[in-house]
């Protein structure tokens, strides 16, 4: 009975990164609705992902230090009240303003659920199960591709995208019940300091991670944060949009799992990396020229499924570069640089829009890719070398 509350508890977990990660991305789904109804260009609302990912970004090791005595399960449940209040204002929002403020409200404590995340699922379980709770807990990012982002966007084209909206703050609500009523309390495991925050960024291999994960996903964000109008252009119908991001939600769930079995056999991060950079590189290329809806399907699966694998390796080198205790301290270094570079992509592709179209996005998008492979080429963190999948395990379980 313990154990069947335990993986309840690790699920339940999920569903709160599932939920907020849904909550950050719905917006590209649902640009060109969004855009029309409130009297704004599609460039203008994808600067509501710019602010979301500023926000989160800048305030995660902020708010990972303030917290750093508060009880785990507390803070779960302030995220999930955070996150559905910020988008009952995204659905009641009748100008572009008042919906940049609810985004800037959904923002506010995302970056703490990166940081507190992983130390939250390992601790609801026995400690040989530590990767096994870790992956679930993460697999509702790849969920949120697979079916919150397209499945919001189906919604949207049916009855509106207020809904959408309206139905993640009630997700938010269901699911911080759930977190009352299956986790225990989970006390702090110790604070740690601003102070703290400089030895790590010292690390060759830290700032290695760094780069490669600030050129990857600007690049990536500049392309996808515009690929609803994208699909537009190129003649996919409105009601379609959602079954094309299905492909690259799909694929990106296939790409986690497929990166942890190449990660386990693989004896330096560096081909790993560059495999997947140049391949996520090529599959922008391609999306810039294809047309047809079938070349388009296929090139998203490639897109979605390289890209997905890319957080997983470089996370994983994030651990290794973790001592002391310091899991939560350094993630959240990685969580400021990922979701910033988020908020910088969709607003570089923005502006592309903007002044081109949506191709021209997708381009910015390459570009950014390009550098990403030449950043794995030149760092040094890519010569990280892996062991055995078990160390993995031992590491993460005695964290």
């Amino acid at each position: 009975m313990a154990r069947a509350r335990s993986w309840l508890s690790v699920t339940t977990v999920g569903l709160a990164v599932f939920v907020v990660t849904t909550t950050e991305m719905e917006p590209m789904g649902l640009l060109p609705s969004i855009a029309h109804d409130l009297g704004v260009s599609e460039g203008r609302v994808g600067l509501s992902v710019t602010l979301y990912g500023i926000v989160a970004g800048l305030l995660a090791p902020v708010v990972t230090v303030v917290t750093g005595r508060v009880d785990r399960r507390t803070l779960l449940v302030s995220i999930l009240v955070v996150s559905a209040a910020g988008n009952a204002l995204s659905a009641v929002a009748q100008n572009f303003v008042t919906f940049m403020v609810s985004r800037f409200v959904s923002g506010l404590i995302h970056g703490l659920l990166w940081a507190i995340v992983a130390s939250v699922a390992v601790r609801l379980v026995p400690r040989r199960n530590a990767v096994r709770a870790t992956a679930e807990v993460f697999s509702g990012i790849s969920a949120a591709l697979v079916l919150g982002v397209p499945v919001g966007a189906f919604i949207g084209s049916v009855v509106g995208w207020r809904w959408v909206f309206a139905l993640l703050s009630s997700v938010c609500a269901l699911v911080l019940v759930l977190v009352v009523a299956l986790l225990p309390a989970l006390p702090s495991a110790g604070a740690f300091e601003f102070s703290d925050l400089r030895p790590l960024v010292r690390s060759s291999v830290v700032r290695g991670v760094l780069l490669i994960t600030a050129t990857v996903v600007v690049g990536n964000y500049a392309a996808y944060t515009y690929v609803a109008p994208l699909l537009l252009e190129r003649g996919i119908g409105a009601g379609l949009v959602g079954c094309f991001l299905l492909c690259y939600g799909v694929s990106g769930l296939v790409g986690n799992l497929a990166a942890g079995v190449l990660l386990s056999r693989s004896r330096s991060m560096r081909p790993v990396l560059i495999g997947l950079t140049t391949t996520l590189t090529a599959a922008l290329l391609l999306i810039g020229v294809a047309h047809s809806s079938s070349s388009l399907a296929v090139l998203l699966a490639v897109w979605g499924l390289s890209y997905a694998a890319l957080p997983v390796a470089l996370q994983t080198m994030v651990l290794r570069a973790t001592e002391n205790g310091s899991g939560e301290a350094t993630t959240s270094i990685y969580v400021l640089v990922f979701n910033c570079s988020i908020a910088a992509g969709a607003s570089v592709g923005g502006v592309a829009v903007g002044a081109v179209g949506p191709s021209a996005a997708v381009s910015t998008g390459v570009l950014f890719c390009a550098i990403g492979v030449v950043a794995v080429g030149c760092s040094r963190g890519p010569e990280v070398r892996l062991s055995a999948a078990v160390r993995l395990d031992r590491e993460v379980g005695e964290r």
